[in-house]
């Protein structure tokens, strides 16, 4: 459950080539420290390029996150898709409500893509999507976080 389907470094690594290979039609998209560092306002370059070039080749994307609703509103906007706010993730309800902002989306059609093993990871897991984890953008701005973060490295490192 505590591992994901790829790794990759950045978001630039996270192509529609890629996902294809994964079988999967359709991504989610975590905001803090995947698309947007925790610490800052600024998207990293790479996010709207990835957005653009995954609706270019037909890929349904929304943002699932557990931030707050204005910054999750804000990026929505600014990259053009669906976000959903706190989500609530790992939960399984949480995945449901942001497949239900794509059309024929299903678990089976959805990668999520996001820097956390214990959100992220394993959430998607437990409701049978792929995953991708991208390394993440800080350390975290709150203290669970960074704990997490610690956890994570030496769980990733066993394997």
């Amino acid at each position: 459950m505590l591992r994901p389907d790829v790794r990759v470094d950045s978001l630039a690594q996270v192509t529609p080539d890629l996902l294809r290979r994964l079988g999967v039609s359709h991504a989610l998209l975590d905001l803090d420290d995947t698309l947007v560092a925790s610490d800052r306002d600024e998207h990293v370059a790479e996010a709207p390029l990835l957005v653009s070039r995954l609706i270019d080749a037909g890929f349904g994307v929304a943002i699932l996150s557990n931030g707050k609703p204005e910054r999750v509103a804000r990026v929505s906007r600014l990259l053009g898709v669906p976000g959903v706010a706190l989500a609530g993730k790992p939960f399984g309800w949480a995945f449901r409500r942001a497949l239900g902002l794509l059309p024929g989306a299903s678990p089976a059609t959805t990668a999520m893509v996001g820097d956390q093993l214990f959100t992220d990871v394993l959430g998607a897991k437990r409701a049978g999507l792929v995953t991708v984890l991208v390394r993440p953008l800080t350390q975290g701005k709150l203290p669970h976080t960074r704990l997490a973060r610690r956890l994570e490295r030496m769980i990733l490192e066993e394997r």
